[in-house]
């Protein structure tokens, strides 16, 4: 059973003050999103790096590609695959505005180059991974699926 917390056991000390604004911004601050950018020091050595991410869509197309290539025979799958490339077309619409969203380098920090990323470490959730470990986890499924879906146009194709 748990129990409550008296109001009088659980009082703030001192007051916090709010963390100072940055004197660069990368926004206008008219900008009605500007209260959403969020620089993070030291985020460019320790997230994803970029050449990761744009891989991943590159697998994703060559997968809608191989799709295209393979299955459209006649106007009815022409229809479906309109559907399926815009069905990716709002998926990576909702990565890259995650990307947005996400805390972003200050200004002036340098990124750390793609070899000195896979040596290095990457912060996750449960603490810290490698930066290969993390490309492997990011990009098995996708290159899994890009290489099922050319087997399967393929053998659609030849049968």
């Amino acid at each position: 059973m748990a129990t409550r917390i008296k109001q009088t056991e659980f009082q703030a000390e001192a007051q916090v003050e709010p963390a100072a604004k940055p004197a660069l911004r990368l926004v206008r601050p008219d900008d009605p999103y500007a209260e959403l950018e969020r620089p993070a020091p030291g985020v460019a050595n320790r997230g994803v790096h970029p050449h990761v991410l744009v891989a991943l869509v590159g697998f994703y197309a060559m997968m809608v590609a191989s799709f295209w290539t393979f299955f459209a025979r006649d106007a009815y799958a022409a229809s479906v695959l309109v559907m399926v490339t815009l069905f990716m077309v709002i998926y990576f619409s909702l990565i890259v505005g995650g990307i947005l969203l996400a805390d972003s380098p200050v200004p002036g920090e340098r990124q750390r180059s793609f070899g000195e990323f896979l040596n290095g470490t990457v912060e996750i959730l449960a603490g810290t991974i490698s930066g290969r470990e993390a490309t492997m986890q990011i990009f098995l499924l996708p290159a899994a699926m890009m290489t099922l879906a050319a087997i399967i146009g393929v053998i659609a194709r030849l049968s």
